[in-house]
């Protein structure tokens, strides 16, 4: 036994390769986490951009609707007409259009018919 006591241990060839495998994966963990940290804050730097770019867009809108709204009542009592003669009129209109239509179909069938007439006419 005192032969055993006395030998100093040794490390063995593949436990030395495990614990060099095991730093060399720490050291590309280490390097692939930094790596994704400064895809990261460039990711969240572009979000914020983006973010304040819609908050200037949204504003622009509202102003650019605000500024629509004024110059259609401008426009409207410059014309003497109220949303609501406005409605009368297009209804107006779209009731005429309806009529022509009617109208139109009425022609397309009397032609049809006049034509279905002349050719049963016999050819003397």
């Amino acid at each position: 036994m005192s032969e055993i006591d006395e030998t100093p241990r040794t490390y063995s060839g593949a436990l030395l390769g495990a614990i060099a495998v095991a730093l060399l994966c720490a050291l590309i963990s280490l390097i692939w986490a930094w790596n994704l940290s400064g895809r990261l804050s460039a990711q969240q730097a572009e979000l914020a951009d983006a973010r304040q770019r819609n908050v200037q867009l949204a504003a622009d809108l509202r102003e650019t609707d605000a500024r629509l709204r004024v110059t259609a009542d401008e426009l409207g009592k410059s014309l003497g007409l109220t949303q609501k003669q406005l409605d009368t009129r297009a209804e107006q209109l779209l009731a005429r259009e309806a009529k022509e239509e009617a109208a139109s179909k009425r022609l397309e069938t009397a032609q049809q018919q006049t034509a279905q007439q002349v050719s049963a006419v016999p050819v003397t």
